[in-house]
């Protein structure tokens, strides 16, 4: 094994950042990667690069780069062969006096290797450990160990930089040079570090690729230097092949995204006016006035952060820290407003919708937004319907639940239909107050007369048979006694109590419906 002086990194790579365009294109051919992407992205390749020959120990493929970066003109001059006892592969036990075959899996830094998309949130720094391979196992299972050993310089900076990160990147088949692939784990697959199972989502969310986040394991490391952090990866029924490898990442926090894109490019309001006047000059188009929301749609809360994607043609905006904090969760990229595939380099800031935040009070969700790009704002109270709007669904009938558990199953209810929301008309509501019968006091019996249907118009006097009434049993109001223990029962009005029954129960006790108050 070579010594570790003969792996110096940080001069090489010091003389990168001297290189121009060509060179680095040059350097990247040669040693088969990807070259496409702006000067610092081909800088962090080629130091990738140079790095993983340096932990693999591999001097000769390790010198051979670095004498690319010193001399990058030699490059011009045609590229010797190896010597034939300096093969990269030389180091492999010979098997009857013979080479063993030149598998490319067997080959440090070999064409397997992945190169995975790239992610605003994380930046690669390194390698930690080779590339390594899970075979096809379609009927069993398979573990997979390696060690990761972290340098002096390595464990000091994961102690001392929190936004440092090790973390386990996997890709499936198909690999290529020539293009990136994003993190995909086993569908059944088990990692352990240092004995302890990484709690990670390594699936993603279903039928979205791309959607899966490498496994962060910086916390379950001995950071020590040299000390040998063992990993396992066990999978099962797999039908192709899997490679993972272990990098130090720096991380970067969506505050510290939030606020390149306030310094970064912004959509002026004089461009969203003209884009407004252009489309309404439009004579294919009849321009009328929009509504535009104040809220975010995936937050639900008022917009802090106006951001929409330039590839969108809408004006509505959502909040930049909720759509990023999302997209750190599960990154599916999506606009949540018309589902167009976007990025972060697309997504800026509207400063038309941020001078209307800082114009509006917090209490106004919405403003009428003219072909003209003049824009007024709705009244709490005097919103106006959009068109096609039903009035009796207007929002000031939404009943509000502030409670947060109870707004999760409001919320579930409304969904499959069996919860309204809205309260009764003005008219209901009044007639309910004045003619609706409190419901009973504990230790009273109510009467069978107040057992009625207060909706209907037609009521009988004196309803002397209520089991002949053309309200089904289980919608009554259940009617209580007292068993002398001061606790008031239901008489034998549950819904059990009635056995099968056709169509579907209400979701509310009759009460409700007729104005009495939640018990």
């Amino acid at each position: 094994m070579a010594p570790h002086s003969a792996f110096e990194t940080n001069t090489v790579e010091q003389k990168v950042k001297t290189l121009v365009n060509a060179h680095l294109k040059s350097i990247l051919k040669k040693e088969n990667l990807l070259v496409s992407g702006v000067k610092v992205a081909m800088q962090r390749r080629i130091n990738a690069q140079l790095q993983l020959h340096a932990d693999n120990q591999d001097l000769n493929r390790f010198n051979r780069l670095k004498g690319f970066i010193m001399n990058p003109e030699s490059m011009n001059s045609p590229a010797a062969p190896y010597p034939l006892n300096q093969l990269p592969y030389s180091n492999f036990p010979q098997v009857a006096g013979r080479q063993p075959d030149l598998l490319p899996h067997m080959l440090p830094g070999s064409s397997t290797r992945p190169i995975f998309k790239d992610s605003p949130f994380y930046t690669i720094l390194q390698h930690l450990t080779p590339v390594q391979e899970c075979k096809v196992r379609e009927a069993t299972r398979d573990t997979i160990e390696c060690k990761i050993i972290l340098k002096p310089d390595v464990a000091d900076k994961l102690v001392s930089e929190p936004d440092l990160r090790v973390m386990i990147f996997c890709a499936s088949e198909p690999i290529s040079h020539f293009s990136k692939v994003d993190v995909a784990f086993p569908h059944q697959v088990e990692i352990k570090v240092n004995l302890d199972e990484v709690k990670a989502n390594l699936r993603g969310l279903k039928n979205r690729a791309g959607s899966t986040r490498p496994a962060d394991i910086t916390n379950l490391l001995r950071k020590r230097a040299y000390y040998e952090n063992s990993m396992t990866l066990t999978y099962a029924l797999t039908h192709k092949k899997f490679y993972f490898v272990v990098n130090l990442v720096r991380q970067h926090p969506v505050e510290e995204l939030v606020a390149k894109l306030k310094s970064g490019k912004t959509i002026s309001k004089d461009q969203v006016i003209r884009e407004m006047i252009s489309k309404a000059q439009d004579s294919d188009v009849q321009a009328i006035g929009s509504i535009i929301s104040l809220k975010c749609p995936l937050s639900t809360l008022r917009i802090d952060v106006p951001c929409r994607s330039t590839v969108c043609t809408h004006n509505q905006c959502f909040d930049a820290t909720s759509f990023l904090q999302l997209q750190e969760q599960a990154p599916t990229w999506t606009c949540p407003v018309c589902n167009k595939t976007v990025s972060f380099e697309a997504l800026e800031i509207d400063l038309y919708v941020d001078d209307i935040l800082k114009l509006t009070p917090k209490t106004i969700d919405q403003v009428t937004v003219e072909p003209d790009g003049k824009w007024s704002r709705i009244s709490e109270h005097g919103a106006r319907p959009k068109p096609g709007h039903d009035s009796s669904d207007d929002d000031e009938d939404l009943v509000e639940i502030k409670d947060p558990p109870r707004v999760t199953a409001v919320k579930n209810g409304m969904a499959n239909g069996s919860i309204s929301m809205r309260t009764p008309p003005t008219s209901s509501r009044e007639q309910s107050a004045t003619s609706s019968v409190p419901p009973p006091s504990i230790g009273t019996k109510r009467s069978v007369s107040a057992v009625i249907d207060l909706t209907s118009d037609d009521e009988e006097e004196n309803p002397r048979h209520p089991k002949k009434s053309a309200t089904p049993a289980y919608l009554t109001t259940p009617t209580y006694s007292s068993p002398g223990n001061g606790r008031a029962q239901p008489v034998a009005n549950s819904l059990s109590s009635f056995g099968p029954y056709s169509g579907n129960p209400p979701a509310e006790p009759n009460y409700i419906q007729r104005g009495y108050p939640h018990r």
